[in-house]
């Protein structure tokens, strides 16, 4: 691969990235503003998926997906507090990426 086109590629991943983080984190927040129906409506959308529909939007959206489950699933507290916490290294790592690749230029 070029170094051309593996600096698009990391461009673009790393917006994708940056992108399903920030509808996560406004889901998120939707949801708490909101009446708290936002997460469970969205997370029976993606159950409901027929098969090969839910696992590509697993792959696509991975960590909202992870949020969906654990806040569905009814973890207990520190576990739940874990998740949140590697949700939020994920996200600083995903922007960072962005960051490093836009600077790269």
């Amino acid at each position: 691969m070029s170094a051309s086109a593996a600096r698009w590629l990391r461009l673009v991943l790393g917006a994708w990235a940056s992108l399903v983080f920030l509808v996560l984190w406004a889901g998120a927040l939707l949801n708490l503003a909101g009446d708290g129906r936002l997460a469970p409506d969205a997370w029976a959308w993606l159950a409901g998926l027929p098969d090969l529909a839910g696992f590509a939007a697993w792959v696509l959206l991975l960590p909202v997906a992870v949020a969906l489950w654990a806040s569905q699933s009814g973890l207990p507290g520190v576990v739940g507090w874990l998740l949140l916490v590697g949700l939020a290294l994920w996200t600083v790592v995903a922007w960072l990426s962005l960051a490093r690749s836009l600077r790269a230029g």
